[in-house]
């Protein structure tokens, strides 16, 4: 469970999130350093496209005049839904995420948390949000990183520093610093403090 203060607020949305999304993804998974690669690919890349539309409809609801924000959300609906088309992706505009987002891959990703806080980091086919009684969803905190088929289920708890492996069913809550694996996931490590989880 999120234990600081810093994990219980979200300092930044829409656009001036999306600059520390993209920075963190170009510092720090780009394999061939040089302009086209750092600037170009990681940018176009169909899970960074997801998380700008992510970002952009955060911004269209954070305009302060309603009707403005009605508007330029109506402009970008279209565009929007023909991206979710394309890449598979649903993460819900509502949703409350932190800095440093990153979708390593595209396709079958649905990502809607009561919180997560900053550099979460999803790969493909994974699923956080309501489970089947739809009693509530997961709250996550800082450092997180989503393995590949990874879903995490219902009002959960995922602590700061965890990393969930590819293909695990997370239904009850991780403390911070572990590493889960299987189905119903279980701890397996302890005391996970790996830079790969937080580039700061």
């Amino acid at each position: 469970m999120p234990n600081s203060s810093e994990s219980l607020s979200v300092p930044k949305h829409g656009i001036a999130a999306l600059k520390v999304d993209l920075r963190r993804k170009r510092q720090h998974y780009t394999r061939v350093n040089n302009f086209v690669n750092k600037y170009i690919k990681m940018t176009l890349q169909w899970g960074s496209l997801a998380v700008m539309a992510f970002r952009l409809q955060q911004q269209c609801r954070l305009i302060e005049v309603p009707i403005v924000g009605w508007f330029l959300g109506v402009l970008v609906a279209i565009p929007i839904a023909i991206l979710r088309l394309l890449t598979d992706v649903y993460i819900n505009p509502k949703a409350n995420i932190g800095t440093g987002l990153v979708l390593h891959n595209f396709a079958g990703i649905e990502i809607d948390p009561e919180f997560a806080g900053k550099n979460l980091t999803v790969n493909q086919n994974v699923c956080i949000g309501l489970d089947y009684e739809m009693t509530g969803r997961p709250t996550l905190g800082n450092n997180v990183f989503v393995g590949a088929g990874a879903k995490i289920l219902g009002p959960v708890s995922i602590g700061d520093n965890v990393v969930i492996a590819a293909n695990s069913l997370v239904v009850d809550s991780i403390p911070d610093c572990c590493s889960v694996v299987g189905c119903p996931a279980q701890i397996v490590s302890r005391g996970v403090t790996s830079d790969y989880l937080s580039f700061d």
